[in-house]
């Protein structure tokens, strides 16, 4: 079974003790997992209220630029009434703005879109809400998600707790870095093209993208784009277990969600490994990472074969259909939806990005969009005959993280998840060349997420990830 993963600091003036608690002058929030903070209350070693005062004493001081909403009132209400019997008692989280919190903001990280507000929760954020886990603050993401920098006209730049200078990655920079950076142990994420597990790999955490639609979306009914999926960026590979059992599952709210029941953290160290083909393909996708990093994460992948008694299948690469206008098509018409009533006298408060879709949703015809499902099925296709050969698929899940305000992201197969809706994980395995951390990702058939989960606990068991990024500030 997998074990307690160890608490790491997250600054260098707090201490942790063996119970994962801060202490010191300037007392950080709990730097171990979320399940590990629930066992802390239910031992009666740290409450609610104390933790929740460290999280936003953290706020005030943190230099990431990772929050644009922080909800204090609430929050400090909630964890006054906390019900230590529910799976996620007394847990602060943050929620990714692109994701709705009752009376929070909704803007998107887009200027025009500031004034909106949000009438109801998300069902993620409603059901780890009834799980007992408390909203406090609302984590950046690049501008209506479009992107994998973390930076807006509205909120700035999203930056990276392992080096400032560098970036969170994105779309979910904020909370990937919020975790990583000491502030929360849990936040809510969306995965649409790699938006999960490239932050997670550019600030060291353990990132699932889920088979699709297990997580239902909503609140209203979200139709298009076919792509994207709600999920959790967390510390240990428990804690996304453990939220995966509360926010899985079928809504009617969601016509296209998955009538599964899930068992995830009571499966792990029970999910059979041995014998499983797993391919490497390196260059998938275009990808073109410094040799460094390939063989960084091709020696955590022997590691796993060995430890995971997984065996090593030769494949050669599979030319999968490059990015197109069709490719590029997915999530524009959403995009055109909520800024057309600005549009164009909005355009010099856009993004560059978000202005070119903008231009190109008005000139979409009839073949970009009939582009759009022969993209999709031939990336289908692509990804099914990869699993008619093998069981599993790895590469590296992209390169050390960028520079944060010159540099921008490489292509790369992430998306190939997205498009063909099967699951993907990417977990830490150690730092690149310049010493920032790097991933190793793996692609399974659909609804093998336990599978994922089971191969990440292995390697966590066996290498353990820092849960905070050494010396965080914040």
């Amino acid at each position: 079974m997998l074990s307690q993963p160890a608490a790491t600091t997250g600054a260098a003036s707090t201490e942790v003790t063996s119970s994962g608690m801060a202490s010191g002058p300037t007392a950080a929030p709990w730097a171990g997992d979320a399940v590990g903070l629930v066992d802390s209350y239910r031992r009666g070693d740290h409450d609610p209220v104390t933790e929740l005062e460290r999280v936003l004493g953290a706020l005030e001081r943190s230099r990431l630029g990772a929050l644009c909403h922080v909800d204090a009132d609430a929050a400090r209400r909630a964890a006054a009434q906390v019900d230590l019997a529910l799976p996620l008692a007394g847990v602060p989280f943050a929620v990714k703005e692109l994701e709705q919190v009752a009376g929070w903001p909704r803007a998107d990280a887009s200027v025009p879109l500031r004034g909106r507000r949000s009438a109801r929760h998300s069902t993620q954020v409603r059901r780890l809400v009834a799980a007992g886990a408390i909203p406090v603050a609302q984590t950046t993401s690049s501008e209506l998600a479009r992107g994998a920098h973390t930076a807006s006209r509205l909120h700035g730049i999203t930056r990276n707790p392992w080096r400032l200078t560098a970036s969170a990655g994105g779309s979910s920079g904020g909370s990937a870095a919020a975790v990583a950076g000491g502030l929360f142990a849990l936040a809510t994420a969306t995965d649409g093209g790699g938006s999960t597990r490239q932050p997670a790999a550019m600030c060291g955490l353990p990132g699932l993208k889920v088979s699709w639609r297990i997580v239902p979306g909503g609140p209203e009914p979200v139709l298009e784009p076919f792509t994207v999926v709600t999920t959790t960026l967390s510390r240990s590979v428990r804690d996304i277990a453990r939220a995966l059992d509360v926010t899985a599952g079928f809504d009617a709210r969601d016509p296209f969600s998955a009538p599964i029941s899930p068992r995830f953290e009571a499966g792990l160290g029970t999910v059979p490994t041995a014998g499983l083909r797993v391919a490497w393909l390196p260059d998938l996708g275009g990808a073109a990472h410094d040799q460094g990093v390939v063989t960084m994460v091709e020696r955590a992948l022997r590691d796993l074969v060995a430890a995971a008694g997984l065996r090593p299948a030769a494949l050669a690469t599979p030319a999968v259909p490059g990015p197109s206008a069709a490719f590029a098509a997915i999530g524009a018409l959403r995009i055109r939806r909520f800024l057309g009533p600005y549009w164009p006298a909005c355009a010099d408060e856009l993004t560059a990005e978000i202005r070119e879709v903008m231009v190109a949703a008005d000139s979409l015809d009839a073949r970009v969009l009939t582009e759009l499902d022969t993209y999709r099925i031939d990336v289908i296709e692509t990804m099914a005959a990869l699993f008619d050969e093998v069981d599993l698929v790895a590469c590296p899940t992209t390169g050390e993280a960028f520079d944060a305000e010159t540099g921008s992201p490489a292509p790369g197969p992430l998306p190939l998840a997205n498009i063909c809706g099967c699951p993907a994980i990417s977990i830490p395995v150690g730092t690149g060349p310049t010493g920032l951390p790097v991933g190793l990702h793996l692609f399974a058939p659909h609804h093998r997420d336990d599978l994922l989960l089971e191969l990440a606990a292995a390697v966590e068991r066996d290498h353990p990830w820092p849960l905070v990024a050494p010396a965080s500030p914040w």
